[in-house]
């Protein structure tokens, strides 16, 4: 009941509220980890499942539950993150292919499960160069209605393969047999892909030397650029298996879930911790992550908790937990703070969002707005997905440790900023704009505010050397100034 229903009642797909996922910590319960069906929970039982394996392999078989636990076993703690994570944010620049995500389609599980590599040396996989390429993961027939009924994924031999990575066949979480809408009995597990490319309730595999073409691999799961504002773009490009667009590893992301959206504080000189999470894809070890309180003018480093060993290979599947301690009285003056985080090969979240058709990998900068109510401040996140707010206007709000500016309705007090200021956010933001050019556009326009702040008074020596550097830079300030 905590959970945050997303589609209504079919399909399932839910979040859980942000301060709850952040009061269990690391581990994530099967009860309150992200769900994303695209169609049916199929009702599978373990003695009676089998999985089709076929195709370039030696020994073709239906591999059963029982045979395929007596193969090697590995137990890894994976964050998992849906690529639509964040994907408010992007719907409210424009709406594009998809259902709003707040930021808690992100949750951590110690799977345990037969690495693939096990599972298709078992079935005897072929050489590559007798074409045996590609590996394709179907979920039973009927689940969704598109393509062929199943939702698929085709995956490039030297990654299910790769032993730094330590992709499975999951049938355990947490150390209790999964969830049926986590894939009960048995599901693809791709550590550092999104989870868009982990097929539950595996059915079928087959070895090929083309890359599968189930509908979902391919018309699903893509950044396209921002003038693809429909379908039909996309085809008339004929960019829809185009792999510069694919995404299977995540990007770099990171939120704030202390304070939570609506919390207010009472000012004082006491300090408070800012906190939250962030993760990065591939196996990159999140390196760094700060907070900024004046737009990036200085950042303070958060210190980051680190619940796992990096592997043998140095390389991390889970998310990170990170703090700031900050003083009240800082966070009333500042008006917004944002976040971002890094990764050990300096990527780094952009300031802006990109808007795309899908609404996926959003990874700006998280920002949270700061408001005066006297005595006390309140915080505003972006956007929100509440039950109370979306499905059911009679459903409970679930602080933690927390207290909530609220309206007398008992609703919380903003919708979040960016759609508070949904008009400003669009014109900024949105595509389809013409290419206006301006002589004046540039980095001095969009710096003026700081210019401004920062550049000092005009002294009897600044003007006697009109001709030097900082004066030019100083009058070039002015001119772009609006």
């Amino acid at each position: 009941p905590r959970l945050n229903r997303l589609t209504g009642i079919h399909p399932f797909n839910c979040e859980a509220p942000l301060s709850v996922l952040r009061e269990h910590g690391f581990l994530t319960p099967a009860s309150l980890h992200y769900v994303r069906n695209h169609g049916l929970c199929p009702k599978l039982f373990w003695h009676s499942h089998s999985i089709e394996i076929s195709g370039l392999v030696d020994k073709p078989m239906r591999l059963t539950m029982a045979e395929l636990v007596k193969l090697p076993k590995i137990s890894v703690p994976v964050t998992l993150n849906c690529a639509g994570n964040r994907r408010k944010e992007q719907n409210l620049i424009q709406k594009g292919i998809g259902f709003h995500w707040g930021c808690a389609a992100a949750s951590t599980v110690v799977w345990t499960g037969v690495p693939l590599h096990e599972v298709l040396k078992h079935v005897g996989i072929r050489s590559v160069e007798a074409g045996a390429a590609w590996i394709n993961f179907a979920s039973p027939k009927g689940e969704v209605s598109a393509g062929d009924g199943t939702y698929g994924a085709s995956h490039a031999r030297q990654v299910c393969m790769n032993p730094t990575r330590p992709c499975m066949l999951a049938f355990m979480m947490n150390g209790e047999l999964l969830h049926p809408d986590h894939g009960y009995p048995v599901r693809l597990l791709m550590p550092g892909y999104i989870g868009g490319r982990m097929i539950k309730w595996v059915s079928t595999i087959t070895v090929t030397k083309d890359e599968g073409n189930n509908h979902y691999h391919v018309y699903d799961n893509r950044v396209f650029p921002k003038h693809i504002a429909a379908r039909e773009d996309a085809t008339a490009e004929n960019i829809w298996k185009d792999p510069a667009f694919t995404i299977n590893d995540r990007n770099i992301n990171s939120a704030i879930w202390s304070p939570a959206h609506c919390a207010k504080v009472k000012v004082s000189d006491a300090t408070y911790t800012v906190r939250g999470y962030a993760y990065a894809g591939a196996g990159r070890p999140v390196h760094r992550v700060e907070v900024t309180l004046n737009n990036a003018q200085n950042w303070r480093p958060a210190r980051i908790e680190r619940f796992e060993t990096p592997d043998e290979f140095g390389q991390c599947w889970c998310w990170v937990h990170w703090s700031v301690e900050i003083p009240i009285s800082a966070l009333a003056e500042c008006g917004e703070f944002a976040v971002r985080a890094w990764d050990d090969s300096q990527n780094c979240q952009p300031e802006r969002p990109t808007w795309n058709l899908m609404g996926m990998m959003n990874n700006p900068w998280f920002r949270v707005k700061v408001h005066s109510l006297g005595d006390e401040i309140w915080f505003e996140h972006p956007t929100q997905v509440d039950n109370r707010h979306s499905i059911d206007k009679n459903a409970p709000l679930n602080p933690q440790n927390e207290e909530l500016h609220l309206l007398p309705n008992g609703n919380l007090a903003s919708p979040g900023w960016m759609e508070r200021m949904v008009a400003d956010v669009q014109r900024v933001y949105a595509p389809g704009k013409p290419e206006d050019l301006d002589a004046q556009e540039g980095w001095e326009r969009e710096k003026q505010h700081v210019g401004r702040r920062s550049r000092p008074e005009p002294s009897a020596v600044a003007q006697q050397e009109s001709g030097c550097c900082l004066a030019g830079f100083q009058a070039l300030l002015g001119r772009g100034s609006v």
